[in-house]
């Protein structure tokens, strides 16, 4: 069978559950909860990416990569211009919902309690996060015996750190039209931040002066959200057609390669989902009802590895559906894509750096270890929520250790698959620290989160 045959037969197929896809979304309505039919998408999506890794037969090996790569170029109509339909919201939405919620708070001191706490919260759990990857990978003994293969391609890392200092001016946005296309999120905050509390100080002396800003951000706010909404309702389309493409690309043979570190990488992001919920559970948030809520963000970062893309997502299910506070689900989940991820930023240099150690003969010492953690927990800070994020962590890690960068060439052809798991922790730990500081600032409504309560959209 030609390429251009076994290609098209594909395409007619993938439109037609595309549009049973559809079939199921909008007459099961009542019968699925929105996060069971994006489960129901997901699961779908994986199916049909294995059947059509199956049938590669069919044509012959050298047109393989052709005809996936025409495949999953019509299925990424759907998969990308999913996420890019959440990327175009998350700076106005962000901008807008920081900048209202401050106009609109009665207590700056709040919002200095706010900041605080979210940021300790999490510099702890990287810390931890880091502390339990370092473990698992010296009890599997990582990379002992582990040698590069040869004519595999070195990697010479993928993004620039340059320090503390470095970063934190970064944060200052020089031109904010230029951090609002760049999608500077800590940026658009910080000016938000500013432009909100300037209101405020003009608000007080005169209050009737800035009424009219007041009613127009409101408005702008209720449309910013509603177009939010809109998006959401088609998340179960994009995650199908997302995980169609990982799967119809890798197959399951991917994960039959480099079977140590893909157990390390599963067991210790295990426990950092074990450490959250133990988080959850100490400050008297039932777990399992939390994670049956908030199935719609993880399952979405998942599939799109991005948090910031699913940032939207993110804020409307801690609101809406776990009953955290406008301003904290607002502040604390939106810096929770700049510092403290647990998966990209906490687990995942912990456990290359020690797997490059033991590669190189390097003695990982107390001192070693100390010095890993520190450089960790510094290198957290900055790091954007995009996919990729995990590389650049490694380059800060292993650059501040002084180890090489080629020997993370070893995990590439399986890492897009682990990346996907280390970003529904980083979302998941965004979520449970917005839930647990918003208890601490006694603002988390027990009613919207027992159910008893619903909050409306």
């Amino acid at each position: 069978m030609t390429v251009a045959v076994f290609s098209s037969i594909w395409i007619v197929i993938l439109i037609l559950l595309f549009f049973l896809l559809i079939h199921i979304n909008m007459n099961l309505k009542k019968k699925f909860k929105f996060s069971t039919r994006i489960i129901i998408s997901t699961v779908l999506g994986f199916a049909v990416g294995i059947i059509f890794q199956s049938t590669l037969g069919l044509v012959g090996a050298p047109e393989h990569e052709a005809v996936i790569k025409n495949v999953t170029n019509a299925a990424s109509l759907v998969g990308r211009g999913f996420t890019g339909l959440l990327k175009m919201i998350v700076v106005p939405l962000v901008g807008l919902s920081v900048y209202n919620s401050i106009i609109n708070s009665k207590n700056n001191e709040n919002l200095k309690k706010l900041t605080i706490k979210s940021i300790i919260y999490y510099t702890v759990t990287v810390t931890i996060a880091a502390i339990i990857g370092i473990i698992v990978a010296m009890t599997f003994k990582l990379g002992v015996g582990m040698k590069m293969p040869e004519g595999m391609e070195a990697w010479t890392g993928k993004g620039d750190y340059k320090g503390l200092v470095d970063v934190v001016v970064s944060f200052i946005p020089s031109n904010i039209f230029k951090a609002m296309t760049e999608t500077s999120i800590i940026g658009v905050v910080i000016f938000a931040v500013f432009l909100g509390f300037s209101t405020n100080r003009i608000g007080s002396k005169n209050p009737e002066k800035i009424k009219p800003l007041k009613d127009v951000t409101e408005a702008l706010f209720s449309v910013m959200t509603s177009v939010t909404i809109t998006i959401i309702k088609i998340i179960p389309y994009g995650v199908a057609a997302l995980m169609f493409d990982l799967t119809a690309s890798y197959g399951i043979e991917v994960f039959k390669n480099l079977v140590t570190y893909l157990i390390v990488m599963f067991i210790s992001l295990g426990l950092v989902v074990i450490m959250q919920s133990l988080n959850l559970a100490i400050h008297g948030v039932n777990p399992l009802r939390y994670y049956k809520k908030v199935t719609a963000p993880l399952i979405l970062s998942f599939t799109t590895t991005s948090s910031l893309g699913t940032l939207p997502v993110t804020i409307e299910t801690l609101e809406k559906e776990v009953g955290v506070s406008i301003p904290t689900a607002n502040f604390t989940a939106t810096l929770g894509t700049t510092i403290g991820m647990n998966g990209c930023a906490g687990v995942f240099p912990a456990v290359i750096a020690i797997m490059i150690a033991n590669m190189n003969g390097i003695s990982i010492t107390p001192a070693f270890l100390i010095s890993l953690v520190t450089v960790i927990v510094l290198g957290s800070f900055g790091m954007a929520g995009i996919p990729g994020t995990a590389y650049i962590a490694a380059t800060v890690v292993l650059g501040g250790m002084g180890l090489p960068f080629d020997p993370v060439a070893v995990v590439l052809p399986i890492d897009s698959i682990i990346d996907m798991g280390r970003t529904a922790i980083n979302v998941n730990g965004a979520m449970v620290i917005s839930t647990v500081v918003d208890k601490e600032m006694r603002t988390f409504d027990e009613k919207v989160f027992k159910g008893e309560r619903t909050v409306e959209i």
